[in-house]
């Protein structure tokens, strides 16, 4: 399976026992109709693999610094009329000619086949980016990564979504992925996937949790949902999915960077004062501070430094 959270996607896939109760008809169905799902949360997709972590296979990518990653960056950078995703977009970030773009998919709530959305003052059509996306991560798939298939492989995936995902979204992340050259075999939403998992992958507890519920939230990048599952001795229902569609890790990242900048004395700092390439930098660092917060953390350092020189450290 891919499966893609914030900017970031890990790829794994499920054990046969485990696939049959997410296709099966004992799962429950979302709201969309599709059917209820088995999946990490923050899940964008799935397709075959070979390296196991859990309770299913993870594939591993080779990172161009030579290092083994079990993720893979959904980042898009845009230069003039260049565009390139993943790694070679990861590689440009902090670079003064491009703009780098985290959260795509929430350009698509309320796009449709035509729309565009405007980077760096130009018009880019979304589906032709969605679909440049997974032509990149199909071909680091096949090239670049522990997956083992060769060129003749079908890759065959479960597309994962946000759970308020309408219409459109479905259409564009579905089609995208066929114009990559994926066989789409259906669309599951994201925290009912982690839910299911979640109590798979804790079925040593599970006849505690029998007829109770499991409440899982996904907290991703750009979106946050959260499912309610009804748990069976073999079964998973589905009770209610829900979600808001402009919440995310985004948005905690910008609320500290501009923390940062109040805290150093640049409370003036605007969109239009920072560079595209000097915001990405503040963010990524805002991020990374972020995701190393523990329970006995009591205040986040912030590196400005990293995004201009002679820019100190505050602490918030």
């Amino acid at each position: 399976m891919i499966c893609a959270y914030n900017s970031w996607a890990e790829v794994g896939t499920l054990p046969e026992q485990i696939w049959k109760r997410v296709s099966g008809p004992a799962v429950g169905r979302g709201s969309d109709g599709e059917p209820g799902s088995l999946q990490r949360a923050h899940a964008d997709m799935l397709v075959e693999s070979r390296t196991w972590r859990g309770n299913y296979p993870l594939v591993n990518f080779e990172a161009p610094d030579g290092r083994v990653r079990d993720w893979f960056p959904s980042l898009l950078a845009v230069s003039g009329d260049k565009r390139v995703y993943g790694w070679e977009a990861l590689q440009q970030q902090g670079k003064p000619a491009w703009t780098i773009v985290r959260s795509l998919k929430r350009q698509l709530k309320k796009a449709g086949p035509g729309s565009a959305v405007d980077i760096a003052g130009q018009p880019h059509n979304v589906s032709l980016l969605m679909t440049e996306m997974m032509m990149t991560l199909r071909r680091e798939l096949m090239d670049k990564s522990t997956l083992g298939a060769s060129k003749y492989d079908r890759l065959q995936v479960m597309l994962g979504v946000p759970a308020n995902a309408n219409s459109n979204q479905r259409f564009l992340t579905q089609e995208a992925a066929r114009a990559a050259g994926f066989e789409v075999l259906g669309l599951l939403n994201e925290p009912s996937a982690a839910a299911v998992e979640f109590a798979c992958r804790n079925s040593s507890d599970r006849k505690n949790r029998v007829k109770g519920g499991l409440l899982v939230y996904d907290l991703g990048g750009g979106t946050f949902d959260a499912s309610l599952v009804d748990l069976g001795e073999t079964e998973h229902f589905v009770v209610a999915s829900d979600g808001i569609p402009d919440l995310g890790g985004d948005d905690f990242d910008e609320i500290l960077a501009l923390l940062a900048l109040a805290e150093a004395g640049k409370p003036e700092q605007t969109e239009d004062s920072l560079a595209g390439a000097e915001w990405y930098l503040l963010f990524d660092e805002c991020r990374e501070k972020k995701e190393s917060l523990n329970p006995n953390s009591r205040k986040i350092t912030v590196d400005l430094e990293r995004v201009r020189k002679n820019w100190r450290e505050v602490s918030i």
